[in-house]
């Protein structure tokens, strides 16, 4: 019975109807990163439907890019098209992981592991006969793929495969290549792209030199061409070309054997020089045949390891890296005498028929192509047990918004900070120590301290919402015992922490003799971290190096150069987050020439969008007679608005009726994130201000839970509070936004800011996937977002209130995980159950300590001016919150927090849920918010 499996990206797969068709798995259901449309590949016709897949679900992923659930799109190696086709159709064969990522043994799995060494079989086919017009007399030799023969070649017999060829023993077939690190006068880069000549061998054993970009493969496609392809031109090419032996010969089909690639030119990335070099300028940015054939470049291979290393020998934990594989991969073993002399037949691997160079005019034809392959991992999990498994009986970690998720050898710090004595904006963790283990479900971790460790980071309270910045770390070495502690009482930076795999440029050597500094010549200034030890120190091998050696090194005598694919940057963007410039296709529809159009055409929604009439909206007061000019804001009475249900959610009703809206005649606070903006005094920007403005203050326009106050001096800056709602981890937490209508409003949309307040008791980090720590706030009506079609901003039918309803609605969510872009889909699926919970965890603290925030600075304001960063909303939260009149909100959320904290305990063991029971990571934390919150009561 057909095992049903997960699949993943890159998987290797076979169909079950004929376990010889092998492909790779590009796209699935669950994948959110493979997400998106489908650009068809040069030689491409279209993408093959099984028979099995409905039409209509078809045309579905055609306009989304998103296989339907329990489908995949597979790319076959012998197809040209790829396939949408079933999961129960396929077998999966291997999973292809790299050293440093992070698995489970499924999804539910409360426990992860990181991955030290992949061990890799697999199976290669050697280069066989290629008959061009079915001439048999002149066999071409080659590796070439196709369903069939194609009009004018075909396959001789095709060579018996090796099987089980462990990847250790096989190295890349062409360097440099596009991803390739190159290492060349004190400089390392990474190859962007290459130029290329080829080297043919014709049907006559003539052979030729062309340029790569005037060659076909054998079906017609343009690639890039590797030792062993079948490369097809014409004939004015092949005359042209740099005759290497014999000469043009028109009656010589154009058609050949590559026996060689060189590498012409290249586009290069300088990343970084090696410490102490002295070097002022990096080389330049493309290199020419001359400095791609110098000496002195060499291209950075992570396979190399030491003929014997002492650190490596003694330590499960030390990482020895193979090549990439993957299916279709060209490879030559390292060592092909000893190849020849291994499989030589004797055993069920098979023969190797080595082809003499001498037939080949001195080119080296022994080459093979990957056609499947079979991996075991060896993972080292969280509680620091190290086993092996096979790749396809572990998942990747996909939970990449868990900020509180640590591993042991991570860097970790304690959330207490304090001033650096001397260093203004400078601030300190207490403690700095090394992650031994993780106890996964009770999100505690076992740390050991460093005496001598610590880190500076910079924070200004007034910029970047007080976010703190690395200035400088210094680990030391971790000793003593071990404490345990809740994960959201620490945090292991992203920019602290290294992975395996990392590149790093030492800046001080601290072996052998320090003396011997290292340099270009003996290139031991460059290596990749194979090992993160539990003292805190790392094991650098120095892979350019000859030898090649594993040291010891400290974090703080290093510098990353490049991240492995596998390190999380916690400091930068995720891989779903992006920021788009507003382009919207209704642009030119809106020239400034239209807009100041008198009868420019608009169309008003409610928070529902349902139309208003556009009687309701600038009717009255806030229509123009003729000839006189608008009437200003602050002539409108102040009306107290009555609250409605907000979206999906409700809260009951306040005992004092409490204006929603309301005009300020106060001046503007310096904390609004747009004061210093200066205003926009246009007849047509202030007309559409003012009737923004009278949507807002319409009765029954606001949800409940929102208060909006703008200034009669400014109309154009709006701040907003939003009390989050019942049944959502944001119930009764306070969130203030500030907006601005810029001066291409309405063309552009307005522009927000969320004011994200320090975590004060744990649990730092977003409080919701669309809120950014830095104030940034992603939707597609904000247009900060792609979204889909209809939901972007538009000049003529989109208001302010529909941003703000839309932010209340759509972000302030039962299940916040699901805001991550393209998590939507994910939403039921059991691989999804433990990561949404756990962020509904991590969101209730984050927000429970808005709460806390909010009461603090009342308190510490008491009988002066407002606090600041609650201007202009103050009344509200003391009225709200603390005020006997008011609906207590304090007593809320500390009722929450105890129900919490009481059903976590009575259902110690079980599963979190993220809603009414937590892990015990989560109740420390929480049990000192409520202390907090009680002392403030």
């Amino acid at each position: 019975m057909q095992t049903a499996y997960r699949f993943c990206a890159e998987d290797v797969v076979a169909h079950l109807d004929n376990l010889r068709q092998i492909g790779t798995v590009e796209r699935t259901h669950e994948d959110v990163n493979t997400h998106g449309p489908f650009i068809i590949g040069r030689g491409e016709r279209s993408i093959t439907r099984h028979h099995d897949i409905s039409r209509a679900s078809f045309q579905r992923f055609q306009s989304n890019g998103i296989p339907p659930k329990g489908t995949v799109l597979v790319r076959w190696l012998s197809l040209r098209n790829p396939e949408l086709i079933p999961n129960s159709a396929l077998h999966l064969m291997d999973r292809s992981l790299l050293i440093g990522d992070i698995v489970k043994r499924n999804g539910q799995d409360a426990m992860s592991g990181v991955v030290l060494n992949t061990h890799t079989i697999c199976t290669l086919q050697p280069v066989g006969d290629v008959y061009f017009l079915g001439d048999h007399d002149r066999p071409l030799k080659g590796l070439i793929y196709f369903n069939g023969p194609t009009q004018d070649l075909s396959l001789g017999p095709v060579p018996k495969a090796l099987l089980d060829v462990p990847v250790s023993e096989l190295q890349y077939i062409e360097a440099p290549t596009i991803e390739d690190l190159i290492v060349y006068r004190d400089w390392i880069g990474r190859v962007e792209d290459v130029d290329y000549h080829l080297t043919l061998k014709l049907m006559d054993n003539c052979v030729v030199e062309i340029r790569d970009d005037v060659a076909l493969h054998a079906d017609g496609e343009t690639d890039f061409f590797y030792v062993g392809d079948i490369a097809r031109t014409k004939k004015g090419h092949l005359r042209t070309g740099r005759w290497i032996y014999g000469e043009y010969n028109a009656n010589t089909p154009p058609v050949g054997t590559v026996v060689r690639t060189r590498a012409t030119r290249a586009r290069v990335q300088w990343l970084q020089a090696r410490s102490g070099s002295g070097v002022g300028r990096e080389p330049p940015s493309f290199l020419e045949s001359d400095e791609l054939e110098d000496p002195d470049l060499h291209v950075y291979d992570r396979s190399r390891g030491p003929p014997i290393s002492r650190e490596s020998s003694m330590a499960q934990t030390v990482s020895n890296p193979e090549i990439d594989i993957h299916v279709g991969l060209r490879v030559r073993f390292k060592d092909f005498t000893s190849a020849c002399a291994k499989y030589d037949d004797s055993t069920y691997h098979g023969k190797i028929f080595p082809m003499d160079r001498q037939q080949y005019l001195g080119y080296d034809l022994n080459v093979f192509d990957v056609l499947d392959h079979q991996s075991q991992i060896t993972v080292q999990w969280q509680d620091q047990s190290i086993t092996r498994e096979y790749s396809i009986m572990v998942v990747p970690d996909t939970d990449v918004e868990d900020q509180h998720a640590a591993w042991p050898g991570e860097i970790a710090s304690t959330i207490d900070f304090s001033p650096v004595p001397g260093m203004i904006n400078v601030e300190q963790p207490s403690k700095v120590g090394v992650i031994q283990s993780v106890k996964s479900a009770e999100r505690m971790a076992s740390i050991k301290w460093c005496p001598n460790g610590l880190m500076h980071f910079a924070r200004d309270p007034d910029q970047n919402n007080g976010l703190r910045t690395l200035v400088s770390v210094a680990v030391g070495a971790a000793e003593g015992e071990a404490q345990e502690l809740s994960l959201y009482d620490v945090e292991a930076r992203g920019e602290v922490n290294v992975c395996r795999g990392d590149i790093a440029v030492v800046a001080r050597k601290t072996w052998g003799d320090p003396s011997e500094e290292p340099s270009m010549q003996n290139m031991e200034w460059l290596g990749q971290v194979v090992d993160t030890r539990l003292d805190g120190t790392l094991l650098l091998r120095l892979g350019a190096a000859t030898p090649v050696q594993d040291v010891v090194v400290k974090r703080e005598d290093i510098v990353i150069a490049i991240r492995s694919e596998t390190t999380d940057q916690n400091n930068a963007d995720g891989p779903f987050e992006r920021e788009l410039n507003y382009d919207s296709e209704d642009d030119d529809m809106y020239s400034d020439d239209e807009m100041d159009i008198e009868e420019f055409l608009t169309v008003y929604e409610d928070e529902n969008g349902d139309i208003l009439q556009v009687e309701d909206v600038e009717g009255g007061e806030w229509e123009s007679d003729d000839g006189d000019e608008d009437k200003t804001m602050q002539e409108a009475d102040v009306i107290q608005t009555a609250s409605t249900p907000a979206p999906q959610h409700t809260r009951p009703v306040p005992s004092k009726a409490l204006e929603q809206y309301l005009i300020l005649d106060s001046d503007v606070p310096s904390s609004h994130h747009y004061s210093d903006k200066p205003p926009t005094p246009t007849p047509l920007h202030n007309k559409r201000t003012q009737k923004e403005h009278k949507i807002l203050r319409s009765p029954g326009s606001l949800p409940e839970g929102i208060f909006v106050r703008t200034w009669e001096c400014r109309l154009d800056l709006i701040r907003a509070l939003f009390i989050g709602p019942e049944a959502t981890p944001y119930a009764n937490a306070p969130f203030i936004i500030d907006f601005y209508l810029p001066p291409d409003f309405p063309t552009q949309p307005p522009q927000a800011f969320f004011h994200s307040w320090p975590a004060i008791d744990g649990g730092g980090g977003r409080v919701n996937p669309n809120l950014y720590e830095d104030g940034k706030i992603c939707t597609s009506i904000l247009g900060t977002w792609e979204g889909a079609k209809g939901e972007s901003w538009h000049a003529a039918r989109s208001t302010l209130l529909q941003v703000i309803v839309s932010l209340l609605g759509l972000v302030l969510v039962p299940e916040p995980y699901f805001n991550e872009a393209g998590f939507e889909h994910l939403v039921g699926l059991e691989g999804s159950k433990r990561p949404a919970a756990l962020y509904n965890e991590r969101t209730f603290i984050r927000a429970c300590g808005f709460a806390v925030t909010a009461l603090m600075r009342l308190k510490a304001a008491v009988g002066l001016a407002e606090p600041r960063g609650l201007e202009g909303v103050a009344d509200i939260l003391a009225w709200l919150y603390s005020d006997a009149s008011g609906p207590r909100l304090v007593d809320k959320v500390i009722g929450g927090i105890e129900r919490v904290l009481a059903e976590s305990l009575k259902s110690a063991g079980t599963e979190p849920d993220g809603k009414t029971v937590m892990s015990m990571g989560a109740c420390v934390p929480l049990r000192r918010t409520l202390e907090r919150l009680q002392g403030l009561r």
